[in-house]
């Protein structure tokens, strides 16, 4: 034993740090660095790119300040996003879905809000996906995967279905009739429409409300995920919300 314990003790104290052992390194956003948060790309009213901002990242930011921690926002494709948080590239994402043996899911802090809108002189009984059958259905890219309601075989029920990538074509859409509903976001297209003709009256109503979705921060540190819990729940309190809901929705909800 006396022959191999010298070395030993000698190997033992180059590896451990002066004085101690090692401990593991803090967090960046514990010394004072931004906590990094990943999210999609362009989509307003609940994301902006150059400057970041709109509803979701707005709510973040604020929440984030109740518990004294800034937030820096990196912008990239959904699937892109989650191989930044996979990677360390970003301390958390924002999310609707909980990510298994990734991250940690916050409370929510803020909703998405998808319904079915029809042109406003329309006189059709729609209260559910059920009643599009032999209609003309506008979806936002990926609704299928998304939403819960909405599955292949209801597309396939529709008289002609059509994917809409820009809002504000969908506004111009509705106005003249070409499509007879649409399956998305009307927070979203509201937001359209207020920078598309908001001195016109609006070319839709909304005749079915989904329940919202709930938007999360997915967290890869559950001290972090706890810091922002804290912050949120203060941040509901208060009138952030209704503040922040009026800096995009000029005209409140539709």
């Amino acid at each position: 034993m006396g022959r191999w314990y010298k070395p030993l003790v000698m190997l033992m104290a180059l590896l451990a740090p002066s004085g101690a052992w090692a401990q593991p390194a803090p967090e960046p956003w514990m010394e004072g660095r931004p906590v990094l948060v990943g999210t999609i790309t362009h989509n307003p009213p609940y994301v902006f790119e150059n400057p970041s901002a709109g509803i979701d990242l707005d709510l973040v930011r604020e929440a984030f300040a109740h518990v004294g921690l800034e937030v820096e926002f990196v912008h990239a494709p959904l699937s892109r996003v989650q191989v930044l948080l996979a990677t360390g590239k970003v301390d958390a994402m924002t999310t609707f879905r909980t990510i298994e043996d990734l991250c940690v899911n916050s409370i929510p802090f803020s909703y998405w809000h998808d319904g079915i809108s029809v042109p406003v002189e329309s006189e059709a009984p729609i209260s559910s996906i059920e009643d599009l059958k032999g209609m003309r259905v506008g979806m936002f890219p990926g609704a299928v995967k998304v939403l819960k309601y909405l599955t292949p075989d209801d597309v396939m029920t529709f008289g002609s279905s059509m994917i809409v990538y820009d809002r504000e074509q969908l506004v111009r859409v509705l106005l003249y009739r070409r499509l007879d509903a649409y399956i998305g976001d009307y927070w979203a297209l509201e937001y359209a429409y207020q920078q598309l003709a908001s001195d016109q009256p609006r070319p839709y109503k909304v005749a079915v409300r989904f329940a919202p979705t709930p938007r999360q921060l997915c967290v890869r540190d559950e001290a972090l995920v706890k810091r922002f819990n804290e912050g949120v729940a203060t941040m509901l309190a208060g009138d952030a919300p209704a503040r922040v809901r009026a800096r995009y929705l000029q005209h409140g909800e539709p």
